[in-house]
């Protein structure tokens, strides 16, 4: 019997518009209403996601959950923070050389706040600020590295696509070994502490709650879901997932603007 349900946001949960449809909403509610987890597994940050929290009626709970930051940090959704994974300042000051030698924009994101250098604002920084409703902050390295309460918790290089490229050929090897290193989307790049994903945060909350491999579901659309997916007993891709994630799913729902979310754990929980 599963007693986990671990759901993607972005191409999962929310349809093209952003919007969680009314139909998974009635199917998220019906089953937290049986006692069942439902946890949101994101790239985003707690702020992120709290307007959808409140819509599934799951926010401001000490017993239910969030995994954001692509598995930084695990918190109760009553903002209690119980994993962190988290980057030191010179990964930070390193991450941002990287990024300007290819001359490519760098932000540097805690649980609350992006920070980023002043000549580093773009189109694609701002509108990812909006997106995720996170606190948007010009502050030059200097000034950051007198900020006694400064969480690293994820590096981004936001740019143009031709420059990610250029900077994934660059990259030094060590990179790769001290970073979680993630191609989230077309114009994201990703940095994380090496022991986050989703895969880690999923096995690490199931065990603190006593929840078996075999009684998790988790469902989801894009190749950082694939580690999820590999967790649990019942991998789930969405109709609109990449070509790697249905093939490695135990099952195939409808697509994120047909409910697939609602759909699958009507089927198969």
């Amino acid at each position: 019997m599963i007693k986990l349900i671990a759901v993607d946001i972005d191409g999962t949960l929310l349809n093209d518009q952003g919007q969680i449809l009314p139909a998974t909403i009635q199917a998220v509610k019906q089953v937290t209403a049986a006692g069942k987890k439902v946890v949101l597994c994101t790239g985003r940050p707690l702020c992120g996601v709290t307007d959808y929290l409140k819509q599934l009626g799951l926010w401001q709970q000490a017993d239910q959950y969030v995994i954001s930051y692509n598995g930084s940090l695990i918190q109760t959704t009553n903002q209690v923070t119980l994993l962190s994974h988290q980057l030191q300042f010179n990964d930070y000051l390193d991450l941002l050389e990287l990024a300007h030698q290819n001359k490519a924009a760098f932000s540097l994101l805690t649980p609350d706040c992006m920070y980023v250098e002043p000549e580093d604002v773009n189109e694609i920084i701002l509108k990812e600020a909006a997106t995720v409703s996170i606190e948007l902050q010009q502050q030059s390295a200097a000034k950051m590295e007198t900020l006694s309460d400064l969480v690293p918790v994820k590096g981004m290089v936001l740019d143009e696509p031709t420059k990610l490229d250029q900077l994934e050929k660059v990259m030094p090897a060590e990179f790769k070994q001290r970073f979680t290193v993630l191609r989230s989307q077309i114009d994201h790049l990703e940095f994380t502490h090496p022991l986050a994903s989703k895969e880690y945060a999923l096995q690490q909350l199931a065990k603190r709650l006593g929840i078996k491999p075999a009684e998790i579901m988790a469902i989801g659309d894009e190749k950082n879901d694939l580690g999820m997916l590999k967790t649990a007993g019942m991998g789930i891709a969405m109709g609109n997932a990449v070509p790697e994630l249905q093939a490695l799913a135990d099952q195939i729902t409808t697509d994120n603007n047909h409910n697939g979310v609602g759909e699958a754990i009507a089927k198969w929980q």
